[in-house]
């Protein structure tokens, strides 16, 4: 028994009666009680930590909770130690299993339900980007220290990371074919080498988090956040700026480009160069396209797809007019 089937067989303490509704991801099982979720990962081996290793677990577990806790401390409640002895899981300081508490909360008001549905609104967009930065600058300052190498790197670490979003858009060749990756690749490769955002020092690098639509919620007490932790430590640094370039490209794909502006508007005065936006919601889009498939919303890789492809003309545009 592990702390998984002890949520299913009711075999850990304090769970009376049953649940209200159990909602399996490939990594967790969440536990519906009430006003409270409990949110418990599976023993099982993920492409980026061995769940099944105790003290690889502990840490990755640990890790997700202080992500969430600090970008969401109204959802994220609590982190539980638990000890089995005999037949059932008891609450323990330390623990060899570990399960995290959450606030219930309606999951259906998030950001790409707002976009898909229209009702998305630029005073939202504002407030998203104003609490995404404040606590995102909480969050460096607590999780830079284990990050540091990637700061180190600067420049070089973005260039990697938006480059390495065409290896992953190749594997969704149905709806990007590989001379459409490669010319992304080719024009965002372009700009990164002659675009001085890029080749300067970079002081927007920041520790950042999954801005994935559905990750980003409305909710009656305002913007809060779900399941944020990038589960690789190079995905954890990025140029902050990304994060708000992922959000637009999701707008600009699904719904309304222009709703869009408010969140450039909203993140600097004066906004980084046009070159530098349309470079990452290229990478941004490029992400999407095979995510969407896995999935099976392949509907929406079709937009991202094209959404990759008409930025891409938009990127040869400027580099032409800027004549690199």
């Amino acid at each position: 028994m592990n702390i998984v089937t002890a949520f299913e067989a009711l075999a850990v303490e304090g769970m009376e009666g049953g649940h209200d509704r159990v909602i399996e991801t490939v990594l967790s099982k969440l536990f519906v009680r009430g006003d409270k979720v409990h949110k418990a990962y599976k023993h099982r081996v993920a492409d980026f930590a061995d769940l099944t290793d105790r003290e690889v677990r502990r840490e990755y577990i640990a890790e997700d909770f202080f992500w969430n806790n600090a970008m969401a401390p109204e959802v994220y409640l609590e982190l539980r130690g638990v000890k089995r002895v005999g037949d059932e899981f008891v609450h323990v300081p330390l623990g060899e299993d570990w399960y995290i508490v959450m606030q219930k909360i309606d999951t259906e008001k998030d950001l790409m339900r707002a976009i898909m549905h229209g009702t998305l609104c630029k005073e939202d967009l504002v407030e998203y980007v104003r609490v995404l930065m404040e606590r995102l600058t909480s969050l460096s300052a607590a999780r830079r220290p284990p990050l540091e190498a990637f700061f180190e790197r600067g420049a070089a670490h973005v260039h990697a990371e938006v480059l390495g979003t065409c290896d992953w858009a190749y594997t969704a060749d149905e709806f990007l074919s590989r001379a459409d990756v490669d010319r992304a690749g080719s024009l965002m490769r372009r700009a990164l080498e002659s675009e001085q955002y890029f080749t300067g020092q970079m002081d927007s690098i920041a520790v950042v988090i999954d801005t994935n639509a559905e990750n980003i919620l409305f909710l009656d007490g305002g913007v809060s956040f779900i399941d944020v932790m990038p589960p690789k430590d190079a995905w954890r640094v990025h140029d902050r700026y990304f994060a708000i370039c992922r959000t637009s490209a999701d707008i600009g794909a699904l719904s309304d480009c222009e709703l869009a502006e408010a969140l450039h508007e909203s993140y600097a005065l004066v906004p980084p160069p046009e070159a530098v936006r349309v470079v990452y919601e290229i990478a941004a889009a490029l992400i999407q396209v095979p995510y969407r498939k896995m999935v099976g919303r392949e509907d929406l890789s079709v937009k991202y797809a094209n959404f990759v492809r008409l930025r891409s003309n938009d990127l040869a545009l400027l580099l032409d007019e800027a004549g690199v």
